[in-house]
């Protein structure tokens, strides 16, 4: 007991003269740790728009699983279409139980939309703006019963989900039991 009271004597002026950082030091550190990370953050978004040469940028919202469409597929998707500048909505069937049905490559939807559908899977959601040149071009669209005008060269707004890529989606194959059968 005598050795470890002289043991702990010897060790108690080296104990003390141990400081630990003062509280401004640890704070400061933390203050800067969250000022890069801010930065971090604000350089680096957790879903950045992505902009493909053709001027044409998009976001993913929902990523899908399902097939990747080539031209020739005839696909379903759903949409909503914006006027950019004064936000006056031209088509919407995001709701819609049905989803409207093209042959990727055809040319029957806006240029910008065929683009990106090639890129898309089955099941993705993405925010797309269209430059004008891939969307209404310089003639615009003439204002319709229930559709504003689109002006030329009108930026658009487009959220595209691809509903499906028949032949290129996994098939749903439904397994029973014999419990289940024999109900």
């Amino acid at each position: 007991a005598m050795g470890a009271a002289l043991l702990l004597t010897a060790l108690l002026p080296v104990v003390c003269a141990l400081q630990l950082p003062p509280a401004g030091r640890v704070l400061r550190r933390d203050a800067m740790f969250t000022g890069a990370a801010a930065t971090l953050a604000t350089v680096l978004p957790a879903s950045a728009d992505e902009t493909l040469p053709s001027g044409l940028s998009y976001k993913v919202i929902k990523s899908g699983n399902g097939g990747n469409p080539a031209v020739g597929d005839l696909i379903s998707i759903r949409f909503k279409g914006v006027v950019k500048a004064t936000g006056a909505v031209f088509d919407d069937i995001m709701a819609s139980p049905e989803g409207y049905y093209f042959r990727v490559g055809s040319g029957n939807v806006l240029p910008g939309v065929e683009e990106a559908v090639k890129l898309m899977r089955s099941g993705d959601v993405w925010e797309l703006t269209i430059p004008g040149k891939l969307a209404f071009g310089e003639k615009g669209r003439s204002a319709s019963p229930g559709k504003p005008r689109i002006p030329p060269n009108a930026e658009i707004g487009f959220t595209l989900e691809l509903v499906a890529v028949p032949g290129k989606d996994d098939e749903l194959i439904e397994v029973l039991t014999d419990e289940e059968k024999a109900q």
